[in-house]
């Protein structure tokens, strides 16, 4: 064992006694832990995070975040769930045997492709669709987050993705055959396949090294990790809107259950609001950096795209036909037993928040829209008990 791995792995001890140790009345100290660095889109959104559930505990419950050191991104979900860390930035996809059907809503994120007026704001919706239906209609869901010793207390969705490249032009449907596109879920990879390339699952902070050393073409991501991630410095060219989507895969607060259970009524809520807050947090701050990212991107020479027509025409096919089939693909290979009905009863859903964040125009309002339609109507003394 290294010097550095040593340190880390007591740290890490240290950690979990603290945890494990707790009492409801010591629950001021918790550890937060995020695989992004300190000043992107998470970052930031776990600041406000930090600075709510302080305020809202009335200073009861402090927050100490732990940016990219205590858990790694792959590492998070069981290290939340082993008390590690006290919260964690879970992302799902990664673990598509222990949360499958929270997966399956993720892979629903196609949907936002079809929109049928368009502004821009699909995420925000996106966003309220899935945090409501996790919490109040998708029992397994929550289920499944507790059988790894965890709580979900917010989500949140990237902005549309693009193709992020080096050296490499993509406009065309003929562009795309045989190209090594980084994936970061199964519908991804559906899609690089569909069009005769080849989804490559990988981490977003090792997308960096594969496209610099030629292991990627291109990266599926959102505009806003070119500086989450310094990708600007190795990406060439970008085409906007090409693959679409969004990754909403994002259990952005997860608590861990032992700590949830030891709390008061009242601190859970106040758990409950910041994890409101940080969904809304999330989600806008790409949503507002996805624009400047891409300003960003011309100022550093970087080629703008736009897909051809035909390409356009193309990815709005296979995200019909990709609908048709994930229903069965998650029954048949994940055991998502309610998977065709989620994938009736989502689309409706994802209507009427389209209609409610029509409107929206700051963090602020995004973060009282989601308390009022979703997360105050969550019973603190009963949710995942």
């Amino acid at each position: 064992m290294t010097r550095r791995t040593a340190a880390k792995a007591s740290a890490l001890a240290i950690a979990a006694a603290a945890a494990t140790t707790a009492t409801p009345l010591a629950a001021d100290n918790l550890n937060f832990a995020y695989g992004y660095p300190t000043n992107s889109a998470v970052g930031l959104a776990v600041d406000d995070y930090a600075a709510a559930l302080e305020e809202r505990s009335g200073g009861d419950l402090k927050v100490k975040s732990f940016a990219m050191s205590l858990l790694s991104l792959p590492e998070t979900s069981p290290g939340v769930r082993d008390g590690l860390a006290d919260v964690g930035f879970v992302l799902p996809p990664y673990y598509a045997a222990e949360y499958s059907t929270n997966l399956f809503l993720h892979e629903l994120n196609q949907l936002i492709n079809l929109a049928e007026t368009p502004n821009g704001k699909e995420p925000l919706a996106y966003t309220g669709a899935m945090l409501e239906y996790t919490m109040q209609d998708c029992p397994e869901c929550v289920a499944e987050f507790a059988a790894q010793n965890q709580v979900y207390t917010g989500g949140g969705v990237t902005p549309l993705y693009n193709l992020l490249c080096k050296d490499v032009v993509v406009t065309s449907v003929e562009d795309l055959k045989g190209k090594r596109l980084r994936a970061g879920g199964a519908g991804f990879v559906r899609f690089a396949e569909h069009f005769g390339a080849q989804g490559v699952r990988l981490p977003v902070n090792e997308v960096y090294e594969a496209l610099d050393q030629g292991i990627l073409d291109c990266a599926m991501l959102s505009a806003p990790e070119l500086t989450n991630y310094n990708l600007h410095e190795v990406v060439t060219d970008i085409t906007i809107g090409v693959p679409g989507g969004a990754f909403a895969g994002v259990a952005s607060a997860n608590v861990n259950r032992d700590r949830w259970t030891s709390m008061s009524d009242e601190q859970r809520s106040a758990m409950l609001y910041a994890g409101t807050v940080m969904t809304a947090a999330t989600t806008w701050n790409f949503y507002t950096d996805d624009a400047a990212a891409i300003r960003h991107a011309n100022e550093k020479g970087i080629t703008i795209h736009d897909a051809e027509p035909e390409l356009v025409a193309a990815v709005k096919d296979f995200t019909r036909q990709d609908l048709q089939t994930v229903s069965t693909l998650f029954t048949e290979q994940y055991n998502v037993a309610r998977a065709a009905e989620i994938a009736a009863e989502f689309p409706a859903r994802l209507e009427k928040w389209y209609a409610l964040v029509a409107e929206i125009e700051t963090q602020e309002q995004l973060t009282q829209l989601l308390w009022d339609e979703v997360v105050s109507k969550v019973d603190p003394a009963a949710y995942a008990q």
